[in-house]
């Protein structure tokens, strides 16, 4: 990929869109128009287009763990959250920091136990589990007694 491409495909990265990006990059007005979308399906610029956005992903998103970490520090008061006081009598608006109240501790604390089951809640789950297990094993145990009768029935057929 030459440098006018790697051009290209940071300006569509950008813009969105090709033929702004191709006149961007260095592309006549008329070049650009006519084939921007070829410069798109060229597999190097693509691939680097899908990598640099993989990139991007992966800075902006938040996994799992940062989820978790933030409610963890809003469920043990280690996070402010601002709120707008408004003067009463000079109508000035100031931006204030607080601890979370106990309604939004509360609600950090049942969104992580969410994702971690208590002791009860797992043995609920193995109690649901070994069901399951009991009843595939029946329906196999069922599944084989057709299979018998059918072949007998097959054999008195073939006796008849």
């Amino acid at each position: 990929m030459n440098e006018r491409q790697k051009r290209f495909a940071d300006e569509f990265i950008k813009l969105g869109n090709a033929t702004k990006a191709a006149i961007n990059a260095g592309y006549s007005e008329k070049y650009a128009g006519a084939n921007a979308d070829k410069l798109l399906k060229n597999t190097k610029i693509r691939a680097y287009i899908d990598d640099q956005l993989s990139e991007l992903h992966k800075k902006n998103i938040m996994d799992a763990e940062e989820a978790l970490s933030i409610l963890s520090d809003i469920a043990r008061g280690n996070r402010d959250e601002e709120v707008l006081m408004m003067n009463p009598v000079t109508g000035e608006v100031k931006r204030l920091r607080k601890k979370a109240d106990n309604a939004t501790v509360i609600k950090a604390i049942q969104e992580i136990l969410k994702r971690y089951p208590t002791a009860k809640q797992a043995e609920k789950l193995e109690l649901e589990l070994a069901k399951l297990r009991e009843q595939v094993n029946a329906n196999e145990a069922q599944d084989e007694q057709i299979i018998i009768v059918d072949e007998w029935a097959e054999e008195v057929d073939d006796g008849l």
